[in-house]
């Protein structure tokens, strides 16, 4: 499974993935899962970052199929989009059970960028727009923490007025990140203490890229298109 954490701190988005992943070959299902702890699940796209959790190819096919349709011209269905990848990958013989994913990223919009989210289920697909100081997490069920340890996380959510540099503001959400991903790791053997973390500004499209561990390290900036 995964660790993926999606949050809106009302002049930033922030998506955040662990590093486990889960190979498994559902035409033999008797075969054992590999497990992956160094997978990547934070990627860069046109409008800043994507992460996803269960079917990876689902969420590339889902990608793909936007960009090509937002290249047509006119409004992009993301519920028509996210149907059309679900279809592509039952046509390549992926179970209704498989195909599944909860994908998180971000868009321009009227004022600014906003945090979208999809989750693709075995027969439904939902959409959602993140609201401001709100949090999503997408995590195995069974080793879900109590509500209320994901309440205190959000709770702890600050815009960057709150901080008198941007660092500090960086510095108190990867915390926050670290804290959360180590506890979960602890109770969860596919959950890995690391991750990567996209902290993008809603009014600018400006992103940083952060890879999360004892001592985060900041990878590239970046500028979504608006």
């Amino acid at each position: 499974m995964t660790l993926i954490i999606a949050a809106d701190v009302q002049d930033h988005l922030i998506l955040a993935g662990d590093h486990c992943a889960v190979m498994s070959r559902v035409s033999i299902e008797s075969d054992s899962d590999v497990v992956i702890s160094n997978y990547r699940k934070v990627y860069p796209w046109k409008y800043g970052a994507v992460t996803a959790s269960g079917d990876v190819l689902l969420a590339m096919w889902f990608c793909r199929l936007f960009l090509h349709q937002e290249q047509q011209g006119g409004a992009v269905d993301l519920l028509q989009v996210a149907s059309e990848a679900k279809q592509i990958r039952t046509r390549h013989g992926i179970p209704r059970t498989h195909s599944m994913a909860n994908i998180y990223f971000s868009l321009p919009g009227a004022d600014g960028f906003a945090l979208h989210g999809l989750s693709i289920r075995e027969r439904t697909i939902d959409y959602e727009k993140v609201e401001p100081i709100s949090t999503r997490f997408s995590m195995r069920e069974e080793r879900s923490p109590d509500e209320s340890v994901c309440q205190a996380f959000n709770t702890l959510l600050r815009p960057s007025f709150f901080f008198q540099t941007a660092d500090a503001f960086d510095r108190h959400h990867l915390d926050l990140l670290a804290a959360f991903y180590t506890a979960q790791s602890a109770v969860d053997d596919r959950v890995t203490a690391t991750f990567d973390v996209f902290m993008l500004d809603k009014r600018t499209g400006t992103g940083t890229f952060w890879h999360g561990s004892p001592a985060p390290r900041r990878l590239t900036r970046m500028n979504g298109d608006a």
